[in-house]
């Protein structure tokens, strides 16, 4: 007898009110977890202001509560990039440390994965956005021309 597929647990967050980025985003989550077989453990997004903040986010403390509550099962933590936990490097290690001592396990859908005991070194980047990369090495004028702010 197989070992039962692991639980995801879809965490992101949206500090907008246009949900268009974020729907997309879940749902290649959602297609994510179907692809591989995956049991549906829920999904919890942080909005507003609370997607901003480090250390006030109730969807994400609902997740882990979640997490905690499935003992038995093998749990994972699916967001899109580590960026969705938090773009501040040391507060996105705690957000993975807080998944970890739950019992779960993190990953993107680009496949990086971190398991219980790999968290030193781990998370240090995500994905960048070539617009966002774009924009820092263009002056104020190249900006204003291509109507970027």
């Amino acid at each position: 007898m197989s070992a039962a597929p692991p639980l995801a647990y879809i965490y992101d967050r949206c500090a907008t009110d246009n949900r268009v980025v974020l729907d997309l985003r879940l749902q290649a989550l959602g297609e994510y977890v179907t692809e591989r077989g995956w049991g549906w453990g829920g999904s919890w997004v942080d909005k507003g202001d609370r997607a901003l903040i480090s250390d006030d986010r109730p969807a994400f403390d609902t997740l882990v509560r979640s997490m905690e509550a499935s003992l038995g099962r093998e749990r994972v933590c699916l967001v899109y990039d580590w960026g969705r936990l938090c773009h501040d490097r040391i507060h996105r290690q705690v957000f993975a440390r807080r998944i970890l001592l739950a019992g779960g396990w993190l990953s993107t859908i680009s496949g990086d994965i971190v398991r219980h005991g790999a968290i030193e070194g781990s998370l240090t980047t995500a994905p960048q956005d070539v617009r966002v990369a774009e924009l820092g090495s263009l002056g104020v004028a190249a900006r204003a021309e291509r109507g970027l702010r």
